[in-house]
């Protein structure tokens, strides 16, 4: 297809094998915007954060994920959808024990995440602050488990 892009069940970039994410689409592959498909673990999920440069979307297809935006915080279900505007405070969690991984799409609108990712994976997993504020992402408070003080939660994800 000379001027499409064709990605099939299970391809797709991953960057690291801590990453939960494989973008079908990124900016590293000449996209405009990010579209990837993720399984959320319980407590997973990475600190409220902003993005300066990106809408943050996401389109649950299994499971419940529970999202906060602002404030709020809202359990999302399969075929539930969310829109965050850029800097929006936002964070993302499965907090249900009970529950296998949550199956999410998420769009980010321009590209530019999977950049992100690449760094990271490139400093061996771990994402320094300076590295995030690189791509345009500020840890603004803890994660959604440890808001919610749940166990195993942990302070600091990444975004």
């Amino acid at each position: 297809m000379a001027d499409g892009r064709i990605v099939r069940r299970g391809e797709g970039d991953s960057y690291g094998q801590s990453s939960p994410w494989l973008f079908k689409q990124g900016s590293l592959t000449g996209g405009r915007f990010d579209f990837l498909v993720g399984e959320i673990a319980y407590l997973s999920g990475p600190p409220l954060h902003v993005h300066r440069d990106q809408d943050d979307t996401f389109y649950v297809v299994e499971g419940i994920l529970t999202v906060q935006v602002g404030e709020d915080v809202i359990d999302l279900a399969a075929g539930d959808f969310a829109s965050v505007p850029l800097g929006v405070p936002h964070t993302f969690d499965n907090i249900y024990p009970d529950q296998p991984a949550v199956r999410v799409c998420n769009l980010m609108t321009p590209g530019g995440l999977d950049e992100l990712f690449r760094d990271q994976a490139l400093s061996l997993g771990k994402l320094p602050d300076h590295l995030r504020e690189k791509h345009g992402v500020t840890v603004v408070g803890p994660s959604l488990g440890a808001k919610l003080g749940l166990t195993g939660a942990s302070e600091r994800g990444d975004a």
